[in-house]
């Protein structure tokens, strides 16, 4: 898989530039549950104030989600498909998608709620029929999966994890292996992660993964949900829906829709959000299939009305001031405009139940990470900071960018080794410009996503260790259009979002594993790019250093391409 370009400057930099864009996992992963066919929610197993969470495990110390540190003691984990209890808390591991039902009402707002239920929620199951490591994708049961640097790996086949293991962990796209015949499966993998797309299977990603779980083949007495897929229903036929590449065959199924169970012949419509599964693997590769249960999905963890909930997840569909999570319609209306979501946003978010259950009016909106389209990393020294147009809000400037930084902004001092990586407690929006203009540093990293006018507001800013390097990663704008160059006196030249870079093309790169590789290349408008050089004159000059004759650690171009729906966060 193509790493992060901002993960990779990092190390090889020895910066600070790695944000919260995931990491590494850990645990046990999801076994085929055994036993009961029934598909399984948290659906009137709480009061009408009981509040859920919903979305990634992204730590362990009891297990967070949604930024929230839930303990685990006497939780009851069940496998959200057929209603098992899994063994312990063994089984989860970072990037893991669940639904948590704290203990009581009066918990949710504690320091470490204490979880009653925590539901497994994986969105495929089942072989890997291709993989393209260009395109970082893979297809289980139809689906095409994008995968991302913050995407999880972990390998839970007996020759990994034994004692003295006989096989080499599988720790990324390229030690999966993909079905060449019918008799010839690919790797068998649990997918989790977060619904994107409208299911079509037109090339476009169906899963966005936060998690891929290697295991063993199931065998032949693999629980009911051993092959799975979930996702929006692109098309109806008489006892059939078609998810994604998958055409799914209801006719020896039993369908649950919002109600219990009903016939399969009319169960479902267009748009929806269905799972389906059965122990039975389908022909491979894998573009039909016989379920033994299908599920309606597009509802809510709790689906009291009133309840409150927390989601996090990646924006599939925006329209107004409607949008998509995770398969949920959420009501925006009562959101600031400024912070309504676009398509590709990672956000969090917290609302209400609406009446009919199938729906969350929002009330309480984060952004984690804007859609890569939009999004906009600056490294440098700041120039000015004053106070923004509304209270609570600054605008500071880095390489010549205004960046509006409000209460909503990730912020930490980490100018010193010695500051904590949380950041101080005394940054925040009411000490920032206090504490910016104090700091022996005025070196920054800013991730920022644009609004429709263009103007920048700062998901997260740390103010790093002082550095004459500058940094910027984004989208190459349209005007003006790129000239390439050919040598240092006829340079390269672009702009990402009305930031000048100048390149000497032998700076150009491409990544391979930690290092930077010479490499020849084309930039077009639209491409996405990251380079590392220094601040000069208006513009970011990225130059060939003396005694080098190529890239650098702190002089390179890397050009991503088009961007795709998992590229690269931030940094």
């Amino acid at each position: 898989m193509k790493r992060n370009l901002i993960v990779l400057a990092a190390c090889v930099a020895g910066s600070l530039w790695l944000a919260s864009c995931g990491g590494g996992g850990g645990g046990g992963s999801v076994a085929a549950a055994s036993g009961g066919s029934t598909p399984s929610g948290s659906t009137g197993s709480t009061a009408a104030t009981l509040a859920a969470s919903s979305g990634e495990i992204t730590a362990f110390g009891s297990v967070f989600v949604n930024g929230r540190e839930f303990s685990t003691q006497g939780a009851r984990i069940i496998d959200n498909d057929t209603g098992d209890t899994v063994a312990d808390a063994s089984a989860l591991e970072v990037g893991m998608s669940v639904d948590v039902t704290p203990l009581s009402a009066t918990t949710l707002d504690a320091t470490q709620p204490q979880a009653a239920e925590i539901r497994l929620h994986p969105l495929a199951r089942g072989y890997v029929d291709a993989t393209d490591t260009t395109a970082s994708t893979l297809t289980v049961m139809g689906q095409a999966v994008q995968l991302t640097s913050a995407t999880n790996f972990s390998d839970r086949r007996a020759c990994a994890t034994a004692t003295t293991p006989t096989c080499t962990a599988i720790t990324g796209l390229s030690g999966l292996t993909a079905t060449t015949g019918a008799n010839a499966p690919g790797s068998y993998v649990t997918v989790h992660g977060f619904l994107f797309g409208s299911g079509s299977g037109s090339g476009a990603a169906n899963i966005v993964a936060t998690l891929v779980s290697v295991a063993d083949a199931p065998g032949s007495s693999a629980g009911p949900a051993a092959f799975k897929a979930e996702g929006t229903v692109a098309a109806v036929g008489t006892s059939s829906v078609t998810i994604g590449g998958l055409t799914v065959d209801l006719s020896h199924a039993t369908c649950w829709g919002a109600s219990g169970t009903t016939g399969c012949a009319s169960a479902f419509s267009t748009g929806q959000v269905v799972s389906v599964f059965a122990a039975t693997a389908p022909a491979l590769p894998a573009s039909s299939f016989s379920a033994s249960t299908a599920a309606l999905r597009s509802k809510m963890p709790v689906q009291t009305a009133g309840a409150t909930v927390e989601l996090q997840g990646r924006v599939s569909s925006a329209s107004g001031t409607s949008f998509v999570l995770r398969g949920i319609s959420i009501d925006g209306s009562a959101l600031p405009a400024a912070s309504l979501p676009a398509v590709g946003d990672d956000v969090s978010l917290t609302g209400t139940v609406a009446a009919n259950g199938n729906g969350i009016t929002a009330s309480a909106i984060k952004l984690l990470h804007a859609a890569v389209s939009r999004s906009v990393a600056l490294e440098g020294d700041f120039t000015a900071v004053t106070a923004g147009a509304s209270a609570n809000t600054w605008v500071v400037t880095v390489l010549g960018q205004p960046v509006t930084v409000t209460a909503s902004t990730r912020l930490a001092d980490r100018s010193t080794w010695a500051a904590p990586r949380s950041g101080s407690n005394a940054f925040n929006i009411s000490t920032f410009q206090t504490v910016l203009n104090a700091s022996a540093s005025k070196h920054l990293l800013v991730s920022a996503a644009a609004d429709a006018t263009g103007q920048l507001t700062a998901v997260a800013l740390r103010i790093v260790p002082a550095s004459t390097a500058a940094s910027v990663q984004g989208v190459v704008d349209a005007t003006p259009a790129p000239a390439n160059g050919s040598s240092a006196s006829a340079p390269t030249t672009f702009a990402i979002h009305g930031l000048p870079v100048a390149a000497d093309p032998a700076t150009f790169a491409s990544p391979r594993g930690w290092r930077l590789r010479a490499q020849a290349t084309t930039v077009v408008a639209g491409d996405l790019v990251v380079a590392r050089g220094s601040w000069s004159n208006g513009q970011l000059v990225v130059a060939v250093p003396s005694g080098a004759s190529g890239p650098t650690a702190n002089s390179f171009v890397v050009d991503l391409g088009k961007p795709r729906s998992g590229d690269p966060c931030d940094f």
